[in-house]
């Protein structure tokens, strides 16, 4: 899995997922997956709505295969 650091997160921002967190017993680390995975499901149906079907098919192919090509080199 990567790891993705966030940083200058807003105070109230890092004050509101951290009661998430509590509220569900969840740790911080699995709140912040859970919150940017609904975030995105949310996002993809917004964007989802401006095209067809086929176009949506089509960009997830694209995505896909992006995800199968080697990581290129650090820099």
């Amino acid at each position: 899995m990567t790891d993705l650091l966030l940083q200058d997160i807003d105070a109230i921002l890092a004050e509101r997922i951290r009661r998430v967190a509590v509220a569900r017993g969840w740790s911080e680390h699995e709140t912040i997956l859970r919150l940017l995975e609904q975030g995105l499901f949310a996002c993809e149906q917004e964007v989802r709505g401006g095209f067809e079907e086929q176009e949506v098919d089509a960009l997830a192919a694209a995505i896909a295969a992006l995800k199968e090509v080697p990581a290129g080199r650090s820099f």
